[in-house]
């Protein structure tokens, strides 16, 4: 029996993201089936758990791939090579990209559904992201701006940045002419002016 190819597996992966996605966003994630999704892709519902444990999971990969590269990007500041402000500007960039909001409708409804049935696995799962990300900003924070943050509840500001990041995507949500981008740039200049630095210029 001939060996079905890798490319063939991916596309066929991919192809079940995108039927995913389309009924996610017209239906929800708690309305919409796997029967569904299957008929939208063009395949049997088993063919999609070969791929895809549960409908949770197929969720979550179909979760924008430029967007799950920042996250990560927060949560391993380490190896990176941007400061904070330059991830930060990348982060809030990437709000207007092509099929952000679907992933921004997905992620809350996820939440919102982990707290209606008090899934405590996934509000665990939620909180664990909220630390790492967190500690990464403090991280590049301190990285970039040094002892100019002594004065400041780094832990607090963090905090603060990580809400108006998501307050951002909400309200891109409701009022899509809104531009993050420029949201970013007014509270970026805010801080750079208490930390006593220069604000950063961009053409």
């Amino acid at each position: 029996m001939a060996r079905v190819s890798d490319a063939h597996l991916e596309a066929r992966r991919q192809s079940i993201l995108a039927a995913a996605t389309k009924v996610f966003s017209q239906k929800g994630i708690a309305a919409a089936t796997m029967a569904e999704i299957a008929s939208e892709a063009g395949i049997s519902p088993g063919a999609i758990y070969r791929y895809f444990e549960n409908k949770e999971q197929l969720a979550t990969g179909c979760m924008n791939e430029s967007a799950e590269a920042i996250k990560s990007a927060w949560e391993n500041p380490g190896a990176l090579e941007m400061n904070f402000e330059e991830l930060a500007r990348l982060t809030f960039e990437n709000i207007d990209a092509p099929g952000e909001a679907i992933d921004t409708q997905m992620f809350l409804e996820q939440g919102l559904i982990a707290v209606r049935d008090g899934n405590k696995e996934a509000m665990a799962q939620f909180r664990d992201e909220h630390r790492r990300v967190r500690e990464g900003i403090r991280f590049l924070m301190a990285k970039q701006y040094g002892d100019r943050l002594t004065p400041f509840d780094v832990d607090k500001l963090s905090d603060a940045l990580y809400s108006f990041y998501w307050g951002a995507r909400l309200l891109k949500l409701l009022v899509p002419d809104l531009e993050p981008t420029k949201q970013f740039e007014a509270v970026s200049h805010l801080m750079t002016a208490a930390f006593g630095v220069a604000p950063p210029s961009h053409n």
